[in-house]
């Protein structure tokens, strides 16, 4: 293997349950890993795999122990609970030294040959790529039918993200450098990313099925992150809600104009019923929502004024 300028590579795997999985991801990936070492377009002596356990309760970390007790280009990191998600990629993010990291979720269903294209961008000249699913027909109706409102809500308010685009992507070490400056405690990568302004490109790929088990991200998981989202990067819901009150407002003087004229020109109406309960039912509703928005974001800030590590780790391996 050639390795004079080539770069060294970390592909950071969260891992969260997933025992059956992992054996047979880490052999495709120390065989990926290989294979680009072999194509002369890595540093393969200085590249290696990190696995961030999120305070998995299965078998998942005395498997990963055992590996990394035999295979030197294994590194492990353990959370001392489950901190989710976006939290395991930050912490893989910023324990790395390599010059270009790639992410992938360790059920490997985003597509392992897409890394070595990868590698060919950043060689000409990209400091992120992003892998975005062409068909995701795999993850089932109701998960598409979320991701589509989700997409299409984010283009509403404004918020920029890659449509179609998870967290199987590749960093540049001066876009790891830049994102250590946001100091976030409510992560959403997706969002974060796409404002560090870069030189980038995407990769399509197919979604592939899953190898072993059922997926770990709920849909619950999936909405939490949605909203997180959304009230990070955009006031818009905010603004909404003063435009739903000025549409109360003005739909408020109708009935009154309305139900004033029917109490004085037709003596067949019930008085006082309609111009009474309908309004407060519908004043109620929008409060309501109106409270809701403003304590998202009201949580937020008190979250980010206690200034609380994103994760805590118990436990690391090199």
């Amino acid at each position: 293997m050639k390795e004079n300028n080539k770069p060294s590579l970390l592909i950071l795997c969260p891992c969260f349950n997933e025992m059956q999985t992992i054996e047979s991801s880490i052999r495709t990936l120390l065989q990926t890993l290989k294979d680009l070492g072999n194509k002369d377009l890595i540093n393969y002596s200085h590249s290696r795999i990190l696995v961030i356990d999120d305070g998995s309760s299965d078998e998942s970390w005395p498997i990963l122990k055992n590996i990394n007790a035999v295979e030197s280009k294994l590194s492990c990191i353990k959370f001392s609970r489950n901190f989710g998600h976006q939290n395991a990629l930050l912490a893989g993010l910023m324990n790395s030294e390599e010059e270009i990291v790639i992410s992938i979720d360790i059920d490997l269903q985003d597509d392992v040959n897409v890394i070595e294209k990868m590698v060919k961008n950043y060689l000409d000249g990209f400091e992120i790529v992003y892998g975005v699913k062409k068909d995701r027909s795999v993850d089932g109706t109701a998960k598409n039918l979320l991701a589509k409102i989700f997409y299409a809500f984010l283009n509403v308010v404004g918020a920029e993200v890659i449509k179609n685009h998870a967290d199987f992507r590749l960093l540049s070490r001066k876009a790891i450098n830049t994102l250590k400056d946001y100091k976030e405690y409510n992560v959403f990568l997706r969002g974060v990313i796409p404002m560090l302004g870069y030189k980038n490109t995407i990769i399509e790929y197919n979604l592939g099925k899953r190898r072993h088990g059922s997926a770990k991200y709920s849909h619950k998981k999936s909405l939490g992150l949605a909203l997180n989202g959304i009230t990070s990067f955009s006031l818009i819901p905010l603004r909404l809600i003063f435009v739903m009150g000025s549409i109360v407002a003005l739909l408020s003087i109708i009935i009154t104009i309305y139900y004033l004229y029917q109490s004085i020109f037709n003596e067949n109406i019930m008085p006082g019923w309609a111009s009474t309960i309908l309004p407060i039912y519908f004043l109620g509703s929008i409060q309501l929502i109106a409270l809701g928005v403003i304590s998202e974001y009201i949580g937020k800030l008190f979250l980010e004024s206690k200034k609380r590590p994103n994760y805590t780790i118990e436990e690391s391996l090199k």
